[in-house]
């Protein structure tokens, strides 16, 4: 974005640049002085494209409306992001590096495993819920998910998976092994890793995001005042990270786990317990 800033800032002089980036109307601003009192064609473009992004989509927001309200000329948008998709791509960018920025990620193995998973949550919903002063960036980031298009794969590697992979590595800290025979072990460590791990982090993003997409019917459920006292950012983050601590901490709750996915197994482990325990009785 700096390097087209800059190339364009570099030629603005010459007025047939000037002709093609801006409308008519605004090529009479003098040469001499056209860089220093026109803002931005670049920035005004993301300004004007998020939220018809957001409130149409990807495939029905209009390159010229997008001109229109930027107040350049519609080539602008080939000249500065290569295309359409190219100035999408740049918007939720924009919004991406603006929330790391306001709301950054904890570094792991600063704090205990206990703090660290309360900053991952307050992370979460910061992002989700307290960085929207405008009103359309959580829109547009979900319709992405809901609607995907080229530019999802990037979204969730660049602003997701960091987050994910450090709730997946600090969930794992926290949770007990599994108790089986030693021939299970390989195969439950192998679920443990590749499947309650990740929905225990799925989890804690799928409580955080509730908090915005049922934003609406949570304001009809639950009193202003309380909502206020007790649905902030930090008293949802405790909440959160108390209910994912109480499951990390329990440990029945992996072998009901594991149950679910091999009840013979465990069935096979309580029933030999029970006979020992049993058999123990039974001695005189």
């Amino acid at each position: 974005m700096a390097y087209f800033s800059q190339t364009a800032r570099a030629f603005t002089p010459h007025s047939s640049l000037l002709t093609l980036l801006l409308p008519s109307s605004q090529t009479t601003v003098s040469r001499q002085n056209a860089s220093a009192t026109l803002p931005d064609p670049a920035e005004r473009l993301l300004v004007a494209a998020g939220p018809v992004f957001a409130h149409r989509g990807f495939d029905r927001a209009p390159v010229r409306e997008i001109a229109k309200r930027a107040g350049v000329n519609v080539a602008a948008v080939s000249y500065y992001f290569g295309d359409k998709m190219g100035l999408y791509r740049a918007v939720i960018a924009k919004i991406r590096h603006q929330r790391e920025r306001e709301f950054p990620a904890p570094i792991l193995g600063e704090a205990p495993a206990e703090e660290t998973l309360f900053r991952l949550v307050r992370t979460l919903l910061s992002r989700m819920l307290a960085g929207d002063e405008k009103g359309w960036e959580a829109q547009l980031m979900m319709r992405e998910m809901q609607h995907p298009t080229a530019a999802l794969e990037e979204m969730v590697r660049e602003y997701f998976q960091p987050l994910y992979d450090a709730l997946c590595q600090t969930i794992g800290d926290l949770l007990p092994a599994i108790e089986v025979k030693d021939k299970d072990k390989v195969s439950a460590n192998a679920w443990r890793t590749e499947a309650m791990v990740p929905q225990m982090a799925l989890g804690v993003v799928g409580q955080c995001l509730y908090y915005r997409i049922g934003r609406p019917v949570m304001e009809q459920l639950i009193a202003p005042e309380i909502r206020a006292r007790h649905y902030t950012v930090e008293s949802l983050g405790r909440h959160i990270t108390a209910t994912t601590l109480a499951a990390c901490g329990n440990r029945s709750l992996p072998e009901h786990r594991a149950a679910m996915e091999s009840g013979e197994r465990i069935e096979t482990r309580q029933t030999i317990e029970i006979q020992e325990r049993n058999s123990t009785k039974d001695c005189p």
